[in-house]
């Protein structure tokens, strides 16, 4: 299991002791199940692990820990430059979230160090919307985070990337994103976002590597996409 995969697990392990619990997600309708849409081995590319996720807790919270501005209750306060990105982040990342409560969600897994959380949702997104929210005016800020006696401070610079073709004329997006620290001690993060709706479904696609490994995220976004397109 990818280190950073395997952290996030343990951290979602203290917050759930926390008691930053899930709404349990309801019993798919009859017909196509949400799980089945999930991509298999034979689904993607050659080579891929795929693991599961224990229950929705985990789902939520792995995907809060990257949609920082919906608050886990763990930061005391939270300033945006310029201001006005505080609304669009929120934006955003409820959007996010949002998915999780009609979704369902594994993890790929390459070469034992990189993975991709695939997520099939029943919640419609506004896939250009969010991707605006994103990449408009706020697509640079600097956030200052105060909790306890702890302060972090960063910029944030999000960009959107170009579309496999199979994909160009479909209501989706991808996008990386970027969180440079100003603690020279910390390094930057970046992680890539696919999302993409299609027949009542909305995909998303968050992968822990940056553009060095963009050919591949979109390969594996790709291959999601169609299996959701192919079954509904």
């Amino acid at each position: 299991m990818p280190r950073k995969w395997a952290a996030a697990l343990g951290v979602i392990g203290i917050l759930g002791a926390a008691g930053c619990g899930a709404q349990e997600a309801p019993a798919d309708e009859p017909g196509v199940s949400r799980a089945s849409l999930l991509p298999d081995t034979v689904d993607l590319p050659a080579g891929a692990q795929i693991d599961s996720l224990d229950d929705e807790e985990q789902m939520v919270l792995s995907i809060k820990l990257d949609a920082p501005s919906t608050g886990l209750g763990l930061e005391n306060t939270r300033v945006f430059d310029p201001p006005e990105c505080d609304e669009q982040n929120r934006y955003a990342d409820e959007a996010r979230v949002r998915l999780i409560r009609d979704g369902s969600a594994n993890v790929a897994i390459f070469d034992g160090e990189r993975s991709y959380v695939v997520l099939v949702s029943e919640t419609d997104m506004d896939v250009p919307r969010v991707a605006d929210a994103h990449t408009g005016p706020c697509s640079a800020y600097t956030l200052t985070s105060t909790s306890n006696d702890h302060t972090y401070r960063g910029t944030v610079r999000t960009e959107r990337l170009d579309l496999p073709p199979s994909l160009m004329s479909k209501d989706a997006v991808i996008l990386s994103e970027v969180t440079d620290p100003d603690n020279p001690a910390r390094v930057n993060d970046e992680v890539l976002l696919g999302y993409a709706a299609l027949n009542g479904y909305t995909v998303m696609v968050l992968g822990y590597q940056g553009k060095e490994f963009e050919a591949e995220f979109g390969e594996v976004f790709t291959r999601v996409f169609e299996k959701v397109r192919r079954l509904t």
